[in-house]
């Protein structure tokens, strides 16, 4: 497992990506700055990774991006779901990996005048594939991250809707300065109520007396906090979606993250204090296990089309 930065190449370096009808290197990749989601950050995007030459939960990340799609009216991108997926894998494929992370974003497009009406933009699809990466570096992974718990009060869902995978994130910016500035690398915002919702690209889970709880409202529907709800049912743990104070947080006996990049991550201190022991607890890793194990199952799986490294270039 690769975590950040782990040989010192550049973000992005290496990866292939598709845009305008044309696959071509990562680097290659440009937006006009008169885009929208430049100027405006309209946009909605998803990722999903490849392990072990195999799509994990393809399905349902392509049910979550054309559900943003949808919600953010992108009625001109030019690509089907069908379409969209066969370019997911024509990028894996010319990367080459047997492990790789995928991003999709549709982006509004560039107006036709200065007023910047937006219904006169074409929506422009941008896809690309790079190593598999997590979020987290590898002795995290192994050992724990630190987390604080944030000042700045996450973008209320009633502004912009967090089911809509986005780069507005203007207030993980703010929040990811406070980690730095307190000595972690990830923070934890809370919403108007003071209870918890999410960090930068992580749902957050708290296990408490038996009990698996993650914030139940004010975030991302994740994919990996989906199969992690799943996975505790078959293992007869109460998990379950709700609402979780700061407090509730900080006491718990154990704290992990999810994402696509990364899958679970342990945390090991929260506010410069002791998870538990300050170690990977055994559900933690249980359910650890478990998460990976499922990449082998056929039922969540997809396995990458690499004969879709050649061919025509998709058309719009």
């Amino acid at each position: 497992m690769t975590g950040k930065n782990s040989d010192g190449a550049p973000y992005g370096s290496g990866g292939i990506g598709f845009m305008d009808g044309d696959f071509m290197a990562m680097s290659e990749l440009r937006i006009p700055v008169t885009d929208m989601g430049f100027q405006l950050a309209d946009m909605c995007y998803d990722a999903v990774h490849i392990w072990r030459r195999r799509f994990f939960r393809l399905d349902d990340h392509l049910a979550r991006f054309q559900a943003g799609l949808d919600k953010r009216r992108y009625e001109t991108l030019g690509y089907d779901i069908d379409t969209i997926a066969d370019i997911c894998h024509g990028c894996v494929a010319r990367l080459g990996a047997d492990d790789a992370f995928v991003m999709l974003i549709a982006t509004r497009g560039t107006p036709a005048g200065p007023n910047k009406d937006l219904r006169t933009c074409k929506n422009r699809l941008i896809v690309w594939a790079t190593p598999y990466h997590a979020i987290v570096s590898d002795t995290e992974m192994t050992n724990g991250c630190d987390i604080i718990v944030a000042d700045t009060i996450r973008i209320p869902p009633e502004a912009v809707d967090p089911t809509v995978k986005n780069f507005g994130r203007l207030d993980f910016v703010s929040a990811l300065f406070e980690a730095y500035d307190r000595n972690a690398d990830y923070a934890v915002l809370l919403d108007a109520d003071g209870c918890v919702t999410e960090g930068r690209g992580w749902n957050i889970f708290a296990l408490k007396g038996g009990v698996l709880l993650s914030p139940d409202s004010g975030v991302l529907e994740g994919i990996t906090r989906k199969t992690v709800l799943e996975l505790s049912a078959d293992l007869n743990i109460d998990g379950r979606l709700a609402r979780i104070t700061a407090d509730q947080l900080r006491g718990a006996d154990e704290v992990f993250l999810t994402s696509t990049a990364g899958g679970i991550m342990p945390v090991k201190s929260i506010d410069g204090n002791a998870v538990g022991d300050g170690a990977p607890g055994p559900v933690t890793q249980r359910l650890t296990e478990l998460y990976w194990k499922l990449h082998g199952d056929a039922a969540l799986t997809t396995p990458v089309n690499y004969q879709l490294a050649e061919g025509p270039l998709v058309e719009s």
